[in-house]
């Protein structure tokens, strides 16, 4: 299942991907909550109505919606770059000598630019075309 938070219309709501659609939950299920973060945290229970109501929802295309970041405001979470030693190999580059940390204001929408601090205190933007991924 791959769940989606996206704007159509001026409101923003969770859907299920399939395809080159989205299943709008919040038309086919109301009462589920239209935060994905929310919607994850009632469990497997929630879940499994989203993917029952995924079969009566109506659909809409994905060029007719804006994708969003998935969750509005995600935790805190702490990462590094080449994160274990067999990437570190295949990626012939060094070991990284520091981790960072991302924060809730850098979520962002496809193709949005998330701007972030380096460890030498310089700005720097990650868009989707110089991204690495």
């Amino acid at each position: 299942m791959k769940l989606a938070t996206f704007t159509h219309d001026g409101v923003t709501r969770v859907g299920i991907v399939i395809g080159s659609e989205i299943a709008d939950l919040g038309e086919s299920a109301p009462e589920l909550p239209r935060e994905l973060g929310a919607l994850l945290a009632v469990g497997p229970e929630a879940l499994d109505r989203a993917g029952r109501a995924a079969a009566r929802a109506p659909r809409l295309d994905l060029e007719e919606v804006k994708l969003e970041a998935p969750i509005a405001r995600p935790p805190e979470f702490l990462a590094i770059g080449l994160n274990y030693a067999d990437h570190i190999a295949e990626s012939g580059m060094k070991k990284p000598e520091f981790r960072f940390s991302s924060t809730s204001n850098q979520a962002a929408s496809p193709g949005r630019t998330i701007r972030f601090i380096c460890r030498a205190f310089r700005t720097r933007s990650i868009t989707k075309a110089n991204s690495a991924s």
